[in-house]
């Protein structure tokens, strides 16, 4: 995954697994663990405030989410890309983690970083 956490992030993981998914984890328990870390570190690379400048072009009504209506007019408006309904949707639906339709700051974020 590309992250190297310290020893005392690995002590506090170890503590999440024995506390909360009793001594055992697999890999999809590991990974929500340690997302708020990737995702610290995916913004530190490229820059917090170049990735909220971005998602703001996108989340064109400013309601913190990024829908297929609002990617569609902004791949249009900042990319001159006329993407098909079909494609939007699969973009979505790729960088949708929680399944609500719509693209949050985080998973804007993992989806910059994939």
């Amino acid at each position: 995954m590309g992250y190297m956490p310290t020893e005392m992030e690995l002590i506090e993981l170890g503590q999440n697994i024995n506390m909360n998914l009793g001594g055992r984890v697999d890999f999809e328990d590991f990974v929500e663990l340690m997302a708020p870390k990737l995702l610290a570190e995916t913004a530190g690379m490229i820059g917090v405030k170049e990735l909220k400048d971005a998602f703001k072009e996108f989340d064109m009504d400013g309601d913190g989410e990024i829908t297929t209506e609002e990617l569609r007019q902004a791949m249009n408006k900042l990319m001159g890309e006329h993407m098909s309904r079909r494609e939007i949707d699969a973009i979505v639906k790729e960088a949708d983690d929680n399944g609500d339709g719509t693209v949050d700051f985080e998973e804007f974020v993992r989806m910059m970083s994939r």
